[in-house]
């Protein structure tokens, strides 16, 4: 989206196709989600070298914020340290994936610059191939913790009980197995809409006052950083809370956790993290 200067107001849903390359079709929200992916690897790799038990410099302070931020909240609503820092990695990687994406659509010059008459760029979550990928692969990669977690036996627990004969049981397990697909469409459709939503705002802001849109489309900027990051922290807390209902166990046994108290704990997660915000 050309957030500057919009000389022409064209509001497009899908991704524009740039390229092929090796019989693959590139499009613009693909070419800025490989460059978004080489920063972050650059700059994780940086981290990984730099950081100590006396590292400083605020580039390390804000990743470890980060770290903490994430590994803090799966801790809150697995109630399991060692859990939470086993999936770290993971969680961690997601977000900062979706934040950076989110935050890149808002570059000067994205949707500005042309090849072959369309947008170079376009930012990874803003389309809807994009998200629905990144919700596919979240949703895919928690059911192989699950079965990690909990053996193949304990995952068909998780969705049909001890006595799947039983015709309620079996319903109940179908309507688990479909709860997987429609957990797929919200993470996706949120996080699509949200951020699509946000960048067409700045395009009419910038359409409607023309020459003065640097000035006017300004605070709509800061208000779309501020919800990227929102969008983020809750894409990444639902996976959290996806991943810790997946892996506990299905009959309860003293010391585990039950859906309902994970459910509970995330809940008291996002309004504990709300209320420091």
């Amino acid at each position: 989206m050309n957030l500057l200067a919009a000389a022409d107001l064209n509001v497009v849903l899908h991704a524009e196709r740039l390229f092929n390359l090796g019989g693959i079709t590139v499009t613009n929200s693909m070419l800025l989600g490989w460059l978004t992916s080489l920063l972050l690897v650059g700059l994780f790799v940086f981290a990984a070298k730099r950081i100590n038990i006396n590292a400083s410099g605020r580039g390390l302070s804000l990743l470890e914020l980060i770290v903490e931020l994430i590994t803090n909240l799966a801790t809150d609503v697995m109630h399991d340290r060692k859990k939470a820092i086993k999936y770290a990695p993971f969680l961690i990687t997601l977000f900062c994936f979706i934040l950076f994406n989110n935050w890149a659509g808002l570059l000067p010059g994205i949707g500005s610059i042309k090849y072959h008459h369309e947008p170079l760029f376009r930012a990874w979550t803003s389309d809807l191939t994009g998200t629905l990928a990144l919700s596919i692969t979240s949703i895919i990669l928690i059911q192989i913790y699950t079965i990690r977690e909990l053996k193949i036996g304990g995952y068909l627990k998780h969705y049909f009980s001890n006595q799947p004969w039983n015709p309620i049981n079996l319903l109940i397990g179908f309507i688990e197995v479909l709860g997987e697909f429609t957990r797929i469409a919200s993470l996706s459709l949120r996080l699509f809409g949200n951020v699509f939503a946000g960048e067409v705002l700045l395009l009419v802001m910038a359409a409607i006052t023309s020459l003065a849109s640097p000035v006017a489309t300004l605070p709509f900027i800061f208000l779309e950083l501020f919800v990227g990051l929102i969008q983020a922290f809750v894409f990444t807390m639902l996976v959290i809370v996806y991943l810790a209902l997946a892996t506990t166990q299905h009959e309860e046994e003293p010391g585990q956790v039950s859906d309902h108290s994970v459910q509970a704990s995330a809940v008291g997660a996002v309004s504990g993290s709300s209320s420091k915000g």
